[in-house]
């Protein structure tokens, strides 16, 4: 089979303020191959270049996974005031910005929270880690063909 090589950026976003008790982790993973992990304590690109078979289906996921509401949160009276979170601000592949409100379906772009099912999303609401949980990104090679199809 023939390979095509994928050059990916996230774009992360880290909210966070003083009283938190670690910033956020985050793991991001292509296909369920780890390709990065680390604690964030500031905006930051991630880059990541692989090889993927063509004709096949691909997902990339980033996972946020340390929050502690009892901590994390500081509310006043009924209202969040400071909070640890993260947003996926922008995904490009081979150079080319994804637009996240051409992905209203599920199919594409989802986030799954992990303590309540409530909290899950699609398309642009889905770049927004509020909860520990995953965004998952699902595409096909090659993939420039999966571009002009879905852009």
């Amino acid at each position: 089979m023939d390979k095509s090589k994928v050059r990916l950026k996230i774009d992360l976003d880290i909210i966070t303020h003083e009283g938190v008790k670690e910033h956020p982790f985050i793991n991001i993973s292509l296909n369920g191959f780890p390709q990065f992990g680390e604690i964030l304590d500031k905006p930051t690109v991630v880059e990541i270049e692989v090889e993927i078979e063509d004709n096949t289906e691909n997902f990339l996921t980033i996972e946020y996974m340390n929050k502690e509401a009892a901590v994390d949160v500081m509310y006043n009276e009924s209202s969040i005031v400071k909070d640890k979170r993260v947003e996926i601000k922008g995904i490009s592949m081979d150079d080319i910005d994804l637009d996240f409100f051409a992905f209203d379906i599920e199919d594409t772009l989802s986030y799954e929270s992990i303590e309540d099912p409530t909290k899950n999303s699609i398309g642009f609401e889905a770049t927004k880690l509020s909860w520990n949980g995953r965004t998952t990104f699902k595409f096909t090679t090659p993939v420039y063909l999966w571009i002009l199809e879905n852009i």
